[in-house]
């Protein structure tokens, strides 16, 4: 059974659940290769309001994303210390928040307000962000999961027309791997 379904639902519930989230996404030009700043740009024209990505040190025992909803534009904060791969995959799934409708933590900006706390993730900010997960169930966070993995495998997907890098991490790994395969 999966956690945020009950017992007498199932498979048909998980499909119609992806189907929602893919006409979520329909129409999201996702850009490739991944551009997070592309996307939130892309993202936040579909819902009429920019959308603020803010690398910031997440404490081990928190959230690894949150975003935070002001009057003029959201502010989706992600975990500088991760990976670059975790970090993708954390802000597609705030963005799934945002694509899906879900409630966020709100915040009162001033002029220039907002960001500067954000920037240093003031407690009572981060406290008032944190409230939103009391409003997400587990229906809304396997909505973002989906969201995140459709808008990632599209921006991972393999095209003739695309030429892949190789991450500068992953350069040795990929360069044995070929001499390996001949």
């Amino acid at each position: 059974m999966t956690p945020w379904l009950g017992r007498d639902e199932g498979n048909d519930d998980r499909r119609r659940m992806r189907r929602h989230c893919s006409r979520l996404v329909r129409d999201i030009k996702v850009p490739v290769p991944f551009d997070a700043e592309a996307l939130c740009r892309e993202v936040g024209s579909r819902i009429g309001q920019p959308i603020h990505l803010l690398p910031v040190e997440m404490p081990a025992d928190g959230p690894s994303g949150l975003v935070i909803s002001g009057a003029r534009a959201h502010y989706l904060c992600y975990d500088a210390g991760t990976r670059p791969l975790h970090q993708q995959h954390i802000i597609a799934h705030e963005l799934g928040h945002l694509i899906a409708g879900h409630t966020t933590g709100h915040v009162e900006e001033g002029e220039a307000g907002a960001p500067v706390l954000l920037s240093t993730l003031d407690p009572v900010v981060v406290r008032q962000a944190l409230a939103r997960d009391a409003g997400y169930d587990r229906r809304e966070e396997a909505e973002a999961e989906i969201i995140a993995d459709l808008l990632l495998r599209r921006a991972h997907s393999w095209a003739p027309e695309h030429t892949w890098r190789v991450p500068t991490d992953a350069v040795d790994v990929v360069a044995r791997i070929e001499r390996s395969l001949g």
